[in-house]
């Protein structure tokens, strides 16, 4: 049984330190002698024998008291967390390695409950610089910066329920490099915009090689074939222009009618607008509520069999005023709470039309 103060060594990679703390049952925290605290599980922890207490003083150069309270005055401060991945250890969880944001929720099972943290992962055996910032009214500002090592991660900023209503886009600066290579690394730059909705969703959250806890992970790293599929999309394969005009080619009249199953609409007012700053929340709930009314009488005139509105939780505002208009307005539908697995509390399910 491990303990804090207790000295360990790493089983799957050199070197070791003394535990400072307890995450969790199965994740303590590690002190190397650079001053790095590092979380690991504790399975991939085994006791430095050379400390252990048999009678008998430890195989090491003895050490004045004078020359110990020097180096205790000149120790460098604890510098941030930046755990390796216990899974890792020199090896890419994805092939090629990749870059990730992770949100990882304080409380897994109810991820809404507690504050959920941005994390950047570089999930390579490269160094990376990294600069992260939040973009507000045309502008980036700087959150954080720094050095991340190989196979590792670091807390970016912990958001909470209360940020959902406004979210910020992330942006993100990654070069990547060796101390020596035989050519310079491609650098990421990125503006993710990141779903709140996707919070409300337990499916959003996984199992992963990077936390102990399921994660919501966000790729940073371009898939090139995607790439060119996308430049594809955007040819114009149209004929000739003057095949058009001569007549011999006639363009079929598809005119496709949308009937689906099922529709979703998000009704987060920063999924409705560009900018929201300057509304107040009468106007904000006006908007929506328009919102509603357009996509019911919508889905009404084109079959829709069943529409998903996801308000979230707040206040309950949003949701008691929609569910009264659907007792009144709309009395001849039956609604309901949806899916709880994929909209946790955020989301009323509209039936229009039985199968």
């Amino acid at each position: 049984m491990l303990k804090i103060g207790d000295k360990v060594k790493f089983l799957n990679a050199k070197g070791g330190g003394t535990i400072t703390g307890f995450v969790s049952k199965k994740v303590v925290n590690v002190e190397d002698d650079e001053g790095f605290e590092v979380p690991c599980l504790v399975t991939e922890l085994v006791k430095d024998e050379r400390f252990e207490k048999t009678g008998s003083t430890p195989a090491f150069p003895s050490v004045s008291r004078k020359v110990a309270s020097e180096k205790a005055e000149v120790r460098k401060p604890k510098k941030e967390s930046q755990p390796l991945f216990a899974s890792s250890y020199g090896k890419p969880a994805v092939q090629g390695g990749a870059f990730f944001v992770a949100f990882v929720p304080e409380v897994p099972t109810m991820p809404l409950s507690g504050e959920i943290k941005a994390w950047l992962v570089n999930d390579s055996p490269k160094t990376v610089l990294y600069h992260f910032s939040l973009l507000a009214g045309g502008y980036y500002s700087t959150e954080k910066s720094g050095r991340l090592g190989p196979f590792s991660c670091v807390p970016l900023k912990g958001f909470t329920h209360a940020d959902f209503s406004n979210f910020p886009d992330f942006g993100i600066q990654i070069l990547p490099f060796e101390t020596r290579g035989s050519e310079l690394l491609t650098a990421v730059v990125k503006t993710l915009k990141v779903n709140p909705v996707k919070f409300y969703k337990e499916t959003s959250f996984i199992e992963n090689a990077y936390f102990p806890a399921r994660a919501f992970l966000i790729s940073l790293t371009e898939n090139e074939l995607a790439k060119e599929i996308e430049k594809l999309k955007q040819h114009d394969f149209s004929a000739p222009k003057g095949l058009q005009e001569s007549g011999d080619l006639v363009k079929p009249d598809i005119r496709k009618k949308e009937t689906p199953d099922l529709k979703e609409v998000d009704l987060h007012i920063q999924e409705l607008l560009d900018e929201t700053q300057n509304l107040e929340s009468k106007n904000i709930l006006e908007i929506q509520m328009n919102r509603f009314r357009f996509e019911m009488e919508n889905a009404i005139q084109n079959g829709t069999k069943r529409i998903v509105f996801i308000h979230g939780v707040g206040q309950g505002t949003l949701k008691n005023e929609l569910r009264r208009e659907l007792t009144n307005r709309y009395k001849k539908y039956d609604f309901q709470d949806a899916s709880f697995r994929e909209y946790g509390y955020g989301a009323t399910m509209v039936i229009l039309r039985r199968k």
